[in-house]
């Protein structure tokens, strides 16, 4: 990532940086890591090499002054079929390209690292799907469900039998004779 730090005066509004960029959008200014939106302006150089950023009130004193580029990953030449491509055209969209994937790699993402941590979560997923999928198939969630379904299955018809309706009386040859519920 291409960025300059200033610490603030108090007193100073005007602050240099020297990186290429494309467009004045892609210049950020942060104060003290919070970026602002608004109270300065960017003055480039002809060659967009690099520039100046006015502030509208100067910043206070020891306050961390950053200046960067984040270029937003946009087309900015639409390539027709039937027209020649100009050379120009085609090195500044790769050179845009260039730069946006410098500020991305800017970032310090380790690939291999992020690769790891990609897999070992896409494992963590893969095995926890495969343990709902065991215990709702066949595995413990339904096969406890088929086994109350079983016993009810075969329990409730023998209560009903037994007890028959709450205002008969039961049978007495079983012992269960409790007289009308």
């Amino acid at each position: 990532m291409y960025k300059v730090s200033y610490t603030g005066d108090g007193e100073t509004t005007e602050f240099v940086f020297v990186f290429p960029f494309f467009q004045v959008a892609d210049v950020h200014i942060a104060i003290d890591n919070d970026e602002i939106l608004s109270g300065f302006s960017v003055i480039p150089n002809d060659t967009f090499s690099g520039g100046r950023v006015i502030f509208t009130d100067a910043p206070a004193v020891n306050t961390q002054i950053d200046i960067f580029r984040r270029i937003s990953l946009s087309r900015v030449i639409d390539y027709q079929p039937t027209d020649k491509i100009d050379p120009e055209d085609l090195n500044s969209d790769f050179n845009f390209l260039l730069a946006a994937f410098q500020d991305l790699r800017a970032v310090d993402v380790d690939l291999s690292e992020w690769e790891n941590i990609h897999n070992n979560v896409v494992n963590f997923l893969n095995y926890t799907m495969d343990v709902i999928q065991d215990k709702l198939s066949g595995g413990g969630v339904l096969g406890l469900y088929n086994n109350l379904v079983s016993v009810l299955a075969s329990a409730l018809p023998v209560l009903i039998n037994d007890y028959g309706s709450i205002t008969e009386s039961a049978p007495g040859d079983n012992n269960d004779d409790y007289g009308v519920l």
